[in-house]
This record gives structure tokens, C-alpha cells and sequence, in this order.
């Protein structure tokens, strides 16, 4: 993703795929939310969630007591876990720019 327009929060995050927290970006525009991996990473695949599919963005305890977790339900039952930055930036600014 590299137009800057429309972009509502950037963040720090990892994404848990299987045992594996990949470490990268999370940017957040009115139409997707995209997580790009770090280079360094095994897993460096990019994820693009559109957010008219997304249904819900919720906090989670990271390992039941570190709060930076966020949890993105879609639309076909899939959730996504991230531990995030800025999580309650991301959680109102969906929120506020839902479809």
C-alpha cells in the first residue's frame, strides 16, 4: 500500500499466524485495513482486510494480561489477532468511518 491518502491510523503491530507473531504494519484507510510484515519475518505475506467485510474490531488481553491486543472479526467468521500500538486509535477510528 503506498497512497498516503485516506489514511486514517498507522500502528506498530504483530499478526499471529499459527505460533508465529509476524512483526510489521498496520494502516488503516476507509476502505481496508492492511498489515504489511517486515522483510525480516518467515511469514511475509500481506494481508488486506476490506472494511465493508469487517463485522467487529475488539480488545483482547495479549496472553490474558497484557492489554495490546486486537481482535478483527469478518464477515465469514475469520478473526485476525494483532497485538497493536495503538489499538483504541484503530478501534474509534473504524468506528467512526464504518460503512
Amino acid at each position: 500500500m503506498t497512497d498516503d491518502s485516506g489514511v486514517l491510523v498507522r500502528a506498530r503491530a504483530n499478526l499471529w499466524r499459527g505460533a508465529e507473531a509476524v512483526g510489521g504494519r498496520l494502516t488503516l484507510t476507509r476502505d481496508r485495513l492492511s498489515f504489511r510484515a517486515h522483510a525480516l519475518n518467515v511469514q511475509t505475506e500481506p494481508l488486506d482486510l476490506p472494511v465493508d467485510q469487517i463485522v467487529s474490531m475488539h480488545k483482547y488481553n495479549h496472553w490474558r494480561i497484557i492489554p495490546n491486543g486486537l481482535a478483527v472479526t469478518m464477515a465469514s467468521g475469520t478473526v485476525y489477532r494483532f497485538v497493536a500500538s495503538k489499538r483504541d486509535r484503530l478501534i474509534a477510528a473504524f468506528a467512526a468511518h464504518r460503512p
